[in-house]
């Protein structure tokens, strides 16, 4: 590698390594998993990712202390989170999706809590928070859509919650 980059500790927010895998539970009790299923031989910093619910590949990418996935749109690489999270701190994700272009502000709402998810708890804890927009007619609209992700230091994200109620909780995980 030719930059010091670390990928898999305490003290990383998404620990990326072969076969580590995440199982969540939705409010109507079914469960899914997120695995890195692979690195790419010619970057050791780029990982691929298998949501089992969607069934579709991504990629995700670590630079420094940054983490870039093509989540939302595939071959398009936009930072989800940072291992350096300060309150306050903002950025945005920008991707075309039923051929809208939208935009998702992040902000850094809260660093080093606990939070309890599944009878479990977690500790130091950030939890981001995504604004969903889009731009219809040239106009950028708030969807008044918003979502709440839990990352614990050294185990990846543990909770993700919305303004519709949805509600995925971190039931297990294997971190190599």
């Amino acid at each position: 590698m030719s930059e010091k980059i670390i990928l898999n500790n305490e003290s990383v927010y998404y620990p990326l390594a072969l076969g580590n895998k995440w199982e969540y539970k939705q409010k109507d009790d079914t469960t899914y998993t997120n695995t890195i299923t692979g690195i790419d031989p010619q970057n050791e910093c780029l990982f691929n990712a298998l949501n089992s619910i969607t069934n579709q590949p991504s990629q995700i990418r670590k630079e420094g202390d940054l983490y870039f996935a093509d989540h939302f749109e595939k071959g398009n690489f936009q930072v989800f989170i940072k291992d350096n999270l300060k309150k306050g701190e903002q950025w945005e994700v920008k991707f075309k999706a039923n051929n809208y272009e939208n935009i998702l502000v992040i902000q850094v709402k809260e660093v080093g809590i606990s939070k309890t998810v599944e009878n479990k708890d977690y500790t130091n804890v950030a939890m981001i928070e995504a604004e969903s927009k889009l731009i219809m007619n040239g106009n950028l609209m708030s969807l008044n859509y918003f979502t709440q992700y839990y990352y614990s230091k050294g185990i990846g994200l543990v909770l993700t919650t919305s303004s519709a109620g949805d509600y995925h909780g971190l039931i297990s995980y294997t971190i190599k």
